[in-house]
């Protein structure tokens, strides 16, 4: 409670701020402390289950902190024009973190019925403080909105932005970890099983999983007949329908042994059989788009998800103690392997698309001996788009430093109301002697993408017609045909 405050009065601060957006020790406090809720509630319920003696939890509790301050270390304190790989692992921890409790009280084996009431009574906890909070939140807003049109009392618009987050801060947080089982022993044997669980999961969720399960097959079928190589975006399908699939299941799992539920045992059984094909048929749908374009995060975690979904798929068919906590403990363990080191999703990625643009400068003798020469020549339109695609992604995801040795001028800019410290993509194609092609001229049919109302078109002496058209991204310097 005392991290969640200390992250609460974070925000507001930072939010409150007025002026150009600065460097400060709070972004390090308030991305600390977001890890900081689940990191330190899982090492509490670790030691409660233990019955760890009260040195030993203050000892844990201070290494869960001391692991906090060095992650608070690693995020700079000018993250309004960092690179986004932050905000990702952020979130890639948080998720991990998040998993961590799910399964702290219960890391070895047996108790099995106590890990799924522990879990059922977390997140029926949490669907209710969400419910809760955004009831909250609405009722203040109207009384601040209220205050400001009947009685002439300023509220700055960031004063709502504050609220909220006080809510999610402090409420949410409080409500929640009072709804957390005292008792974590007794839970092992516990019959309750509430309704709409059921309800859920038996009705809504089970469909979804029917529906997918048979476009997913019906496309596998075309591919066989017309023996063509799967569309990448299938594979954000197939780890769709595993998650529900997987889900569905875990909600069922009290009752699968029940009278009259025999169908829960045979669909658990058959799930896994089914993966079997759409799992290989995953990877050559990713491998398509990493062949073309390289690696990304998307596609590193596409590939990582899916031998974690291979190894899920292997385990419950061929083990005999089906044990539900692998799920979480494995992906858990999976989403801080692939957030940090060599190995990790961002290094990975970053090389993967240096390595591209540096095989494309080399073949244009763009990049010769290590240093950038601007092209001697006409660039071909794909090498164009595609040198165009990889500035604007390291821009936006890892910065220059890679490609820094390449330059004699430094590829830092004044960061002074940028969304990055680092110039524009525009800048490092012109060092290279290439036109830079926005988003809009990334496709493949180079065609302008712009949001238009169509029947607002006037028509204007001396011209045929005038368009109004909306200016969609300043990040991109726009070209007009």
């Amino acid at each position: 409670l005392i991290n969640a405050l200390i992250g609460t009065v974070a925000a507001v601060i930072l939010i409150d701020h007025e002026g150009p957006p600065q460097a400060t020790i709070l972004f390090n406090i308030l991305f600390s402390t977001i890890l900081g809720i689940p990191l330190l509630t899982a090492l509490t319920l670790l030691a409660e289950k233990r019955r760890w003696g009260r040195t030993i939890t203050l000892v844990i509790q201070l290494v869960g902190v001391l692991l906090l301050f060095v992650y608070g270390c690693s995020v700079p304190s000018d993250l309004d024009n960092a690179p986004a790989i932050y905000f990702l692992r952020q979130l890639i921890l948080a998720f991990g973190l998040h998993l961590f409790v799910a399964f702290a009280p219960y890391p070895g084996a047996g108790e099995h019925n106590g890990f799924w009431h522990f879990n059922k009574t977390l997140f029926l906890r949490l669907f209710m403080a969400a419910i809760f909070a955004i009831v909250l939140y609405a009722g203040l807003s109207i009384a601040l909105a209220a205050l400001d049109n009947l009685f002439g009392v300023d509220v700055p618009i960031k004063r709502y932005g504050e609220l909220w987050c006080i809510i999610v801060g402090v409420f949410i947080t409080w409500f929640f970890l009072a709804g957390i089982p005292e008792d974590l022993d007794t839970l092992e044997t516990s019959t309750d099983y509430p309704k709409v669980i059921k309800v859920f999961a038996q009705y809504i969720l089970f469909p979804l999983v029917l529906v997918y399960l048979v476009i997913l097959y019906a496309y596998l079928i075309k591919i066989i007949v017309e023996w063509n190589w799967p569309q990448g975006w299938v594979s954000k399908l197939i780890l769709g329908f595993a998650a529900t699939g997987i889900l569905t299941l875990l909600f069922l799992y009290p009752v699968r042994e029940q009278q009259g539920h025999s169908w829960i045992r045979n669909a658990s059984r058959w799930f896994y059989f089914l993966m079997i094909p759409l799992v290989l048929m995953l990877f050559p749908a990713v491998w398509r788009r990493i062949s073309e374009y390289g690696i990304t995060e998307g596609r590193y975690l596409a590939i990582a998800l899916g031998l974690w979904l291979a190894g899920i798929v292997i385990y419950f068919i061929f083990s005999k103690s089906k044990s539900i906590k692998v799920i979480p403990m494995s992906l858990g363990v999976l989403a801080l392997i692939v957030s940090f080191g060599p190995w990790g999703v961002f290094a990975v990625s970053e090389k993967s698309q240096v390595d591209r643009l540096q095989g494309i400068l080399l073949k244009d003798s763009i990049l010769i001996d290590g240093k950038i020469r601007p092209a001697p020549g006409v660039v071909s339109a794909e090498d164009t788009r595609q040198i165009s695609s990889i500035i604007s992604y390291l821009h936006d995801f890892h910065g220059y430093d890679r490609i820094q040795p390449w330059f004699t001028e430094s590829l830092k800019a004044d960061s002074g109301g940028r969304k990055s410290g680092y110039e524009e993509p525009a800048f490092v194609a012109k060092k290279m002697g290439v036109e830079y092609l926005t988003i809009w001229f990334n496709q493949p049919e180079d065609f302008i993408r712009l949001s238009a109302d169509w029947q607002k078109v006037m028509d204007v002496h001396g011209y045929d017609c005038l368009l109004c058209c909306q200016y969609i991204d300043n990040s991109h310097i726009f070209k007009a045909v």
